[in-house]
């Protein structure tokens, strides 16, 4: 009984140890791929002649708009706080290229909001990086909200 007993807990632990691994064989199995970065740049601004005040808040986003009755995909964002600055303001928006599909619609849009009430906005569809001309340098004008 008891040499079945060293045998059973002998192969359970050995059955338990079988699992383990080497962390410098696991290491060495994992092959990092390099992110390769890209970006849209630009600015934006609006006709008015009114000046934003200090606390004003604008947000740049770059989105997959490609699926009909769908919200868009966001790929990224830029947001910041104006700090008394004035139009135009200038973004810079860093994505990975190996998440754009080529036969996908990108588009950038941005928006200007004072104490969470939308002020300024694109109503205007700015296609980057898969449209003809393979964007990534654009001037977005927003329209003021009523």
């Amino acid at each position: 009984m008891k040499k079945l007993m060293v045998i059973l807990m002998t192969a359970v632990a050995g059955l338990s140890l079988s699992g383990c691994q080497n962390a410098e064989e696991s290491k060495a199995s994992v092959q990092v791929k390099p992110v390769e970065m890209a970006s849209v740049e630009g600015s934006l601004y609006y006709l008015e002649r009114m000046a934003l005040p200090d606390n004003a808040y604008v947000t740049v986003t770059l989105q997959d708009i490609s699926l009909a009755d769908a919200p868009a995909v966001l790929i990224t964002s830029q947001e910041f706080e104006t700090n008394g600055n004035q139009v135009p303001f200038y973004f810079k928006l860093d994505y990975d290229k190996a998440k754009i599909l080529p036969h996908h619609t990108y588009s950038v849009s941005a928006r200007i909001e004072v104490g969470g009430e939308l002020r300024y906005i694109t109503d205007t569809v700015f296609p980057v990086i898969t449209d003809e001309s393979k964007t990534h340098k654009l001037d977005l004008m927003l329209v003021r909200t009523r």
